[in-house]
């Protein structure tokens, strides 16, 4: 009896064992994060994360690295005061190393490209870029200049060049504003035919354009492959008096002057266009002329005189301003690279999966972009592991005044956590200040579930392989073999508290529990001896063996002996 009851207990055992013991095993592994600091041990562990580090960028701490594609000088990103910061470097920039009177110094003489003569004189003196010039048909020397006078001297020419060195690289740049003025100043004797003469009697001069010079600016690139003339002007009234076609004399006549006069480029957007195609071509250099052009007619058939004392570029003044381009498609990212999910358990039997990402973070713009920018379509992306949040930010929505907050559900990582804010710009545009971007308490909260995984064998390839397969829900099996072992142990408890007894001897067990008890009992009646040996001998039946005969004999034998 006793061994049935030890029995009954190591079932016992065994069953609630079972029933309490976990379906597949246990993760022994230390989960720490912010958010957990303890020891956590669990068959199946479910968990959110905050997965960022140094979410309040301080710049000591790290963690956060920043890329840049396109031009890399559209952009700065930094790191101070506890905040993430997008620069867009904008710049502004005047021109006005072109100013006053020439000098020798750095301008030098040269001819107009496809004139073959200098006028008489030509030089730089204290006052400018001086030209004097007399057209005398007579092959003598002219009493002025001594140079002997024939008619191919008609046309003569002479530029002064700089070449002008830019502070910085253009390609960046663009000239958004310029502007260009000279001052000259002329004598010349009335021998000059002009438009505004009034012909004297006997006076039957010709002409096509009459005697005039010009005054002009040019700009070209260094290997002068192209050239523009933003400034030009012609004093059509130089040497304006009359005078008797038969007094030639190098004495007669009188002196007519033009004083002081300023001449201005003749528009600003078309010299802004020519200095920005000039620097595409060189972005730090290229090359300004101050040029004077004399033409002289012959006008009469016998001999003519026409003389410039002083043609004079007294000033050259040539000033702009220039803005920073910020160039299409240029992209600015802050990034963070995460720790692995499978980093959560160095367990191989397990597997961890995320079932949701989270990311919050709080931006502003220190300036309002539409305003300061013509360009309405750049916007911020946020990237997880590639995968992009499928709503752009529109910087044109960005607030000025504070930071506002935002919440994104991105798309659950796998095992990598790489985190990318990237800014895009969708037009170039100039800027001529800096324009902030800030951000600050950037979290990437993770939930995630941890789950015992099975290896088995993969089919065919000589490689082999594993397959991850998900343990089954074993809890209807759990159930249905509780309630099996449960029913057992009820039997064998029954059996063995009543049934293992003879019927007779299950009544006297329950009088004596009942007179225990004190409850009211039924009387028992019992065979005596002499009844109990007659009702044997009934139940005895007619044997046709002897040896049957014989073990019925002994049996009575040891009842009568009793």
């Amino acid at each position: 009896m006793r061994n049935k009851k030890i029995a009954i207990i190591l079932i016992s055992y065994i069953v609630f064992s079972f029933i309490f013991q976990p379906p597949s095993g246990t993760i022994i592994q230390s989960l720490k994060s912010e958010n957990q600091g303890d020891l956590r041990s669990s068959a199946l562990i479910s968990n959110t994360t905050q997965w960022i580090n140094n979410s309040g960028f301080d710049s000591y701490l790290g963690y956060w690295y920043n890329e840049t594609t396109g031009d890399v000088t559209d952009f700065n990103v930094s790191m101070s005061d506890g905040v993430a910061k997008f620069i867009t470097l904008g710049d502004k920039r005047e021109f006005s190393d072109i100013n006053g009177t020439p000098s020798d110094l750095d301008w030098f003489p040269e001819k107009k490209p496809g004139s073959s003569i200098f006028p008489d004189r030509y030089d730089i003196n204290q006052y400018g870029c001086n030209a004097s010039h007399e057209y005398w048909e007579e092959a003598v020397s002219n009493n002025i200049y001594g140079v002997r006078g024939n008619q191919t001297r008609n046309r003569p020419t002479v530029l002064w060049k700089k070449i002008v060195k830019m502070p910085l690289d253009m390609s960046d740049y663009i000239i958004t504003s310029a502007n260009l003025t000279i001052v000259f100043n002329a004598s010349a004797n009335t021998n000059v035919e002009t438009p505004f003469d009034e012909p004297l009697e006997g006076n039957n001069p010709t002409h096509a354009e009459y005697d005039h010079v010009k005054f002009y600016v040019q700009v070209s690139n260094l290997e002068d492959k192209i050239r523009y003339e933003p400034l030009n002007y012609v004093p059509r009234e130089l040497g304006y008096g009359n005078l008797s076609a038969d007094l030639d004399g190098p004495n007669d006549g009188s002196i007519h002057n033009v004083s002081d006069t300023i001449i201005s480029m003749k528009s600003e957007e078309v010299l802004v266009f020519y200095l920005n195609r000039i620097l595409e071509y060189d972005h730090r250099n290229f090359t300004i002329f101050l040029g004077i052009d004399i033409d002289v007619e012959d006008n009469y058939n016998q001999y003519d005189r026409d003389t410039y004392y002083s043609l004079l570029i007294k000033e050259c003044n040539l000033t702009f301003t220039y803005e920073k381009t910020i160039d299409e498609f240029t992209s600015v990212s802050l990034k963070q690279d995460g720790m692995k999910l499978s980093s959560l358990t160095n367990l191989s039997s397990y597997q961890v999966k995320a079932t949701e990402a989270k990311l919050n973070f709080q931006y502003k713009i220190d300036k309002n972009w539409t305003v300061y920018t013509s360009d309405h379509n750049s916007e911020f992306n946020i990237y997880l592991n590639g995968n992009p949040y499928p709503i752009s930010l529109k910087v044109k929505n960005f607030n000025v005044t504070s930071f506002e907050e935002i919440d994104l559900d991105l798309v659950p990582p796998i095992d990598s956590v790489n985190l990318s804010i990237e800014l895009l710009l969708r037009k170039s545009f100039e800027l001529d200040q800096h324009i902030t971007f800030s951000f600050d308490n950037v979290s990437l909260n993770i939930s995630y579930i941890i789950f015992p995984i099975v290896i088995t064998p993969s089919a065919g390839g000589d490689g082999g392989g594993t397959k991850i397969i998900r343990t089954p829900d074993n809890t209807p099996l759990v159930i249905g073999l509780t309630i099996g072992i449960v029913a057992l142990v009820s039997i064998l408890g029954v059996y063995q508290f009543h049934y293992k007894y003879a019927p007779m001897i299950r009544k006297i067990r329950k009088l004596k529990k009942n007179i225990r008890k004190g409850k009211k009992i039924k009387p028992l009646l019992l065979n005596t001896r002499e009844e109990i040996i007659k009702n044997s001998f009934k139940r005895l039946e007619i044997v046709t063996k002897p040896s049957e005969l014989i073990e019925n004999q002994s049996i009575i034998k040891d009842v009568k002996n009793k």
